[in-house]
């Protein structure tokens, strides 16, 4: 395993262990959101389907978006519950609230603040208010040299349908009818190869699916993530059926050390569809279902959203896979 890929798994458990949950002051065993505030405006637009560019930085998706005045990158995060604001350029924002985020080992790793944002949009989608968190996300700029003002949560897009086309970089964004169904015109992709319903808990997509023929697994999606997880609690015969590639120990926040292991598979079934070929790093994931609000049995990353377009409904709670490759 490269060291560069390495380090961008250290920074996806940091990152997403801070994403979107605190920890109260004065109840340290209260786990909240930090959007329990007024809710948010519907967002909009003069659009059936919007079609975003998507830039690449490694295996992140990268759009561009403009935060009142201050145009930029932003990564489309699943893993995020809403949206992030990078605190080397929003720490002068407006603080409605503030808490301590946990860190990877449930440790306080730095200060988390929530602000609310006059504009927001991603080309002709348009949000008058967004509640966001503003973090330190300089160790995604640091690790990819680029300069990334924030993470483009579930949230944003709830009452919508997305699609994903990495062959052709390109991000559809979906108005829906009064039926969750996309407007004529606007689906992108016939026939899927893959539907399949999934929970949506906390803002997080859960998918379920097997390994090597055992017994189903809740996924986390997480479009920002760009490894598979798999949480090492899990039954030997789970475990046995997987190929140990080497182990690792990983330093995350406070200095604290944690081995993962690096290991691959023959078989991953989501629905009906079988993916061959898969890669995968065992860990402990208890904290980062805690954090996400309801326990986890793994994480679905870059490993396998890059087999093939994807469209989530997040009215209907259905996720398709149109396949360019299951190897």
């Amino acid at each position: 395993m490269s060291r560069v890929y390495v380090l961008l798994l250290a920074l996806f458990l940091v990152l997403h262990y801070q994403d979107g949950f605190s920890i109260d002051k004065n109840n340290p065993g209260k786990i909240i959101h930090l959007k329990s505030l007024a809710a948010d405006p519907d967002p909009y637009g003069d659009f059936n389907t919007l079609i975003v560019p998507i830039k690449r930085a490694g295996n992140l998706i990268i759009v561009e978006a403009q935060v009142d005045t201050i145009e930029g990158n932003f990564v489309l995060d699943t893993g995020a519950p809403y949206l992030v604001l990078n605190a080397t350029y929003f720490r002068n924002a407006p603080r409605i609230n503030e808490q301590d985020a946990g860190g990877v080992n449930g440790e306080s790793s730095s200060e988390t603040f929530t602000t609310a944002v006059k504009n927001f949009s991603i080309l002709d989608l348009h949000y008058s208010r967004l509640t966001a968190d503003v973090t330190d996300l300089s160790a995604i700029e640091n690790r990819r040299h680029i300069k990334i003002l924030g993470l483009l949560g579930t949230r944003l897009f709830s009452k919508m349908a997305i699609t994903v086309d990495l062959l052709h970089n390109e991000l559809y964004i979906h108005k829906l009818d009064e039926h969750g169904n996309i407007q004529p015109g606007g689906q992108q992709f016939d026939h899927p190869q893959l539907k399949t319903s999934f929970k949506y808990l906390n803002d997080i997509i859960f998918i379920k699916g097997a390994i090597n023929g055992n017994r189903p697994m809740w996924f986390a999606f997480d479009s920002g993530s760009e490894v598979n997880l798999i949480d090492h609690s899990h039954s030997k015969k789970v475990l046995q059926s997987l190929q140990v590639v080497n182990r690792l120990t990983l330093t995350g926040v406070g200095g604290s050390t944690f081995e993962v292991i690096n290991a691959k598979f023959d078989k991953l079934t989501v629905a009906d569809q079988t993916f061959l070929n898969n890669h995968v790093l065992i860990t402990d994931l208890e904290k980062m279902g805690h954090f996400y609000g309801q326990s986890i049995d793994g994480v679905l990353g870059y490993d396998f959203f890059v087999r093939g377009a994807f469209t989530i409904n997040f009215v209907k709670e259905e996720f398709e896979m149109y396949i360019y490759n299951n190897q």
